[in-house]
């Protein structure tokens, strides 16, 4: 299995001074936007040879949560992303109409050879 959240992470951490977090954010950082979350969703092996899989289908989810225009932010992250070699496979939005707080929920996929 190949562990792709550490690399995304350390990508990610000059977007946002550092506030990328894998799994939760902790509390001390919920209302310092913005900030990024990090979630493996998905690692399966692919690609056999001997019985034996020599790749790793991977799906990573990126949660940005930001005050205002998002858009600047989630243009770099998908850069980075496609750095990594990922490609985007899903986006949604969610917008807290109490905080004025924007959600951005983005999937991307890659495929990662092992290595021996």
């Amino acid at each position: 299995m190949i562990d792709m959240e550490v690399p995304v992470i350390t990508a990610l951490e000059p977007l946002v001074d550092g506030k990328v977090f894998r799994w939760v954010v902790p509390d001390e950082y919920i209302d310092q936007y913005p900030y990024i979350r990090v979630i493996e969703i998905d690692n399966t092996d692919e690609d056999y040879r001997d019985n034996k899989a020599i790749a790793s289908d991977i799906i990573i989810q990126i949660d940005l949560w930001a005050e205002g225009d998002p858009v600047p932010l989630l243009t770099q992250i998908d850069n980075v992303m496609k750095s990594l070699e990922f490609k985007r496979i899903f986006v949604t939005t969610e917008f807290d109409e109490q905080t004025g707080v924007i959600r951005k929920i983005m999937r991307y996929k890659t495929t990662k050879l092992k290595e021996e």
